[in-house]
């Protein structure tokens, strides 16, 4: 999984991947491709109270070990909002399907916010999307950029629709029409996007699959096949293959992609594969299943039967 990362501020934080908790939406799988905090510069976020209008509410923020403490009281006598907002910045996230906070809340509605160069009568726009917390648990909130409403002064507007390639502010805020203490704590903010499900079809006409399956991690076909594999990993790569490895959430993979269990139980179904049994397919470029084994399968005899495929016979001749 192909990671970049981008600078929120002025220190820049690295990120090898997703930390995804347990409670974590589910809904497909995620890259997450682009880290947005910088979380050791305070100076990247400024605060934004209801007294701009009057209020009595009170809030502010603290940056501590990599996490952003954001606390105070909110009074919804006069306004009701506490916020903190990013300094001006240029994003363009058009390609990614929302945005993934790492929280630990107090069991309170909070609001993360958005900022683009739209207007409403001549008036900036901004944009919101709620979510809920916790009280004392570490979350990943996953937040859709579909799920952003455009709003001004807090209230929701007709449009105009949010544009992720166009972000110029992010923010924090708390507007839930409490009164009372609040305490959340931040330690990532990321951009992600939802990978469609997987299916071996989107191999064909580009890749041979080598698809091994086994009900554990630690089975001894698993083991012996794939260091097999990794003796001769050059000429498995010389024949545009790609494996499949079918076990479970944890250890499943397509190429470099992980696979969850829905994944991982349709492309079994789809080669009539048995979860507790282990199995090696072979699969051409054109779809079409080629070697059907029950036991580790000498790279040998699979490189040799691609070899022999009218196919492969082509593509040799075409590059000599």
């Amino acid at each position: 999984m192909k990671t970049l990362t981008l600078i929120l501020g002025i220190l820049l934080m690295t990120t090898t991947g997703p930390h995804r908790d347990a409670s974590a939406a589910q809904s497909g799988a995620h890259s997450v491709l682009t880290d947005l905090t910088s979380l050791s510069s305070a100076t990247s976020w400024y605060v934004v109270n209801d007294n701009v209008m009057g209020g009595r509410s009170n809030g502010s923020f603290e940056v501590e070990q990599g996490v952003l403490r954001f606390a105070g009281r909110t009074n919804t006598n006069g306004g009701g909002f506490s916020s903190i907002r990013t300094q001006p910045l240029r994003l363009d996230l058009s390609d990614l399907t929302g945005i993934q906070l790492r929280v630990k809340g107090d069991g309170r509605r909070y609001t993360w916010r958005l900022a683009t160069d739209a207007r409403w009568r001549d008036r900036q726009v901004s944009y919101w999307a709620e979510f809920d917390t916790r009280n004392g648990e570490w979350n990943v909130i996953d937040i859709p950029f579909a799920s952003f409403v455009p709003k001004f002064r807090g209230s929701r507007l007709n449009g105009p629709a949010l544009d992720p390639g166009q972000i110029t502010g992010m923010g924090l805020m708390i507007y839930d029409e409490q009164d009372g203490p609040f305490e959340l704590h931040l330690s990532s903010v990321r951009a992600y996007r939802e990978d469609p499900e997987f299916t071996l079809g989107q191999f064909q006409w580009k890749k041979r699959v080598l698809v091994v399956s086994a009900p554990t991690a630690d089975d001894s076909d698993l083991r012996a096949q794939l260091d097999a594999l990794e003796l001769s990993s050059d000429e498995f790569e010389l024949r545009d293959m790609v494996l499949v490895k079918l076990v479970d959430a944890t250890a499943s993979v397509a190429a470099e992609r992980r696979l969850n269990n829905a994944e991982v139980s349709l492309a079994r179904a789809t080669l009539g594969i048995e979860p507790q049994s282990f199995a090696v397919r072979l699969l051409g470029k054109d779809g079409s299943v080629k070697l059907e084994n029950s036991v580790a399968t000498s790279m040998a005899e699979i490189y040799g039967l691609i070899d022999s495929m009218p196919m492969r016979r082509r593509e040799v001749l075409d590059h000599e």
